[in-house]
């Protein structure tokens, strides 16, 4: 048998601090883009395999902010291509 015991908590440690090229996370911090000031009043849902358009006023969310494509439907076969639109104002309540 042996005598080796498995790790403890207390043998692990770590030294937390600033290196001398660190920089402040202010510095580091990628701004972030501007939110739009007008709130989401409306939210549609249209059908472009059966030839349907954005209805005017309306933006159509057709990718994901890392560039994937956002069908309703994707990965089903034989399904029809659904994305969804939104309006933005200040017309109609949010």
């Amino acid at each position: 048998m042996s005598d080796e015991k498995p790790p403890q908590l207390v043998d692990y440690f770590v030294v937390a601090g600033l290196a001398e090229a660190s920089r402040a996370l202010e510095e580091e911090q990628q701004p972030r883009p501007a939110r739009p000031g007008e709130p989401i009043t409306d939210v549609a849902v249209i059908i472009r395999s059966q030839g349907e358009e954005v209805p005017q006023g309306f933006t159509c969310i057709e990718t994901s902010t890392s560039g994937h494509p956002v069908d309703l439907n994707a990965g089903l076969l034989n399904n029809p291509q659904m994305f969804l639109c939104y309006k933005r104002g200040r017309t109609n309540p949010p």
